[in-house]
């Protein structure tokens, strides 16, 4: 992560205050702060860049050369798949850190559908600012389960933000969840609600969409630009997320930006905006690294997030295991699905590939580390399988991880653990005595205390 960091952040501009850009007469400039992946980084992810404190800092600077007329959004995962000092907290820290950020509008990314919808909601009715999901319904009646749209004025003009999150969002939950909502198409979504913002006599519009792209040169692809390219051409501005990338271009005459991930970066929009009509007469931006030289952490923010951390430490320094030498992604990916089979007393286990997130240094391992490794905390099934249902997800499902799957024989039943991922899915759906027996994280720190104590 370290490395590509840096290339990343030798990409972005280096950060310097600009003037107010020169308007002409009749126009007024707006000023749009966006952030997307935030992921629950309350502290930095790398020692000079990025955490809460240095992020609301920033944002604060920027705030300065726009007085009045700055606006800051989210293009959301601001939790999901959080490092423990926010996850052991059910990600209040993180809700808490964005709230004194001053966000005006933010929308839905898949992983703050993670524990489900009543956790997603629960989060969202904790902000102090709205959340928009214009493609969000629920299966059961199609309804919208929040606004499409939000409108916010500034220096006499309004603007109309609406919201999308990317439709894969099913790929990444546990069926349970994901049966529960739709994801409908981004650009549809989008296109229904510009002429009822239009109608309220808005014509600045910007898009929150929790769906990214990967840039090269003046050239993206993916999701948000395909999606751009259909939406209406009254959107001005699509703030992007998912992604984890560094975007900004134009796109059939949309101006779409990303701002990579954790809190390392943000997104500088300005848009000059005829005050009579209300059209946006121009836009560009810069993407610019939260460095910390330069800038003293907001103390705010700095003292919420080290409440958080002395909490946090007994559970977070407890040493669960020790490791001789270092253990690359790979040979954590291996741990675990180990230690599924073993947690679970199964014959098999599988885990889906990207479930472990990080490498674990040689020496003591703590629980945070553990946590880090397997930071999703996805449920743990036990089940029994034929030999032949084991054998057809071996051969349909290559990319699956395995433990234990020497000699099957196709008339003989086996007892499989699986994550909820993976449990939840065919030929896995279809085993019978199906038994929920814990997270992959204890069965994780399980196996480190029993074999690497």
């Amino acid at each position: 992560f370290a490395a590509a960091l840096l290339v990343a952040l030798l990409g972005l501009n280096a950060g310097a205050d600009q003037p107010d850009s020169a308007t002409r007469p009749g126009t007024v400039e707006l000023q749009l702060l966006g952030v997307n992946d935030f992921h629950g980084h309350l502290a930095p992810p790398e020692p000079d860049v990025g955490g809460a404190a240095w992020l609301g800092a920033w944002l604060n600077r920027a705030a300065t050369s726009h007085p009045e007329r700055t606006i800051r959004v989210h293009a959301d995962d601001m939790v999901g798949a959080s490092p423990l000092l926010s996850s052991h907290f059910k990600d209040e820290p993180t809700i808490e850190a964005t709230n004194r950020m001053g966000f005006d509008v933010g929308t839905l990314g898949n992983h703050e559908f993670d524990e489900g919808g009543d956790e997603a909601l629960r989060l969202v009715n904790r902000a102090r600012y709205p959340y928009i999901a214009a493609n969000t319904v629920s299966r059961a009646g199609g309804d919208l389960i929040l606004p499409p749209y939000k409108v916010v004025e500034r220096a006499g003009v309004k603007v109309g933000f609406i919201g999308v999150t990317t439709t894969d969002t099913p790929y990444f939950l546990l069926a349970e969840y994901a049966r529960r909502f739709q994801w409908t198409d981004l650009s549809d979504a989008v296109n229904r609600y510009v002429p009822d913002l239009q109608s309220q006599g808005v014509q600045a519009i910007v898009v929150l969409a929790h769906a990214g792209a990967l840039q090269k040169g003046a050239e993206a692809a993916g999701e948000v630009v395909d999606e751009a390219r259909q939406m209406d051409d009254a959107v001005d501005v699509v703030v992007a997320g998912h992604t984890h990338s560094r975007l900004n271009l134009d796109v059939d005459g949309k101006l779409v930006v990303e701002a990579l991930s954790y809190g390392v970066a943000f997104d500088r929009v300005r848009m000059t905006v005829d005050r009579a009509t209300g059209d946006v007469f121009s836009k560009s931006a810069i993407v610019m690294p939260t460095r910390h030289a330069g800038i003293k952490p907001d103390p705010d923010l700095l003292t919420l997030v080290e409440s958080y951390r002395k909490r946090d430490e007994p559970l977070a320094n407890r040493v669960v295991g020790h490791a001789g030498h270092e253990l690359d992604n790979e040979a954590v990916d291996s741990l675990a699905v180990d230690a599924q089979r073993a947690f679970a007393g199964a014959d098999i286990a599988f885990l889906n590939p990207g479930n472990t997130r990080s490498d674990i240094d040689a020496g003591p391992i703590t629980y945070a580390d553990a946590f880090e490794a397997q930071a999703y905390e996805h449920p743990v099934w036990r089940l029994r399988m034929l030999g032949s249902d084991v054998l057809e997800a071996k051969a349909e499902q290559p990319g699956l991880l395995v433990s234990g799957t020497a000699d099957i024989r196709p008339d003989v039943v086996y007892t499989v653990a699986a994550n909820g991922i993976v449990a939840g899915r065919p030929p896995f759906d279809h085993g019978t005595d199906r038994e929920k027996v814990g997270s992959d994280l204890q069965a994780l720190v399980a196996w480190l205390e029993r074999e690497l104590p």
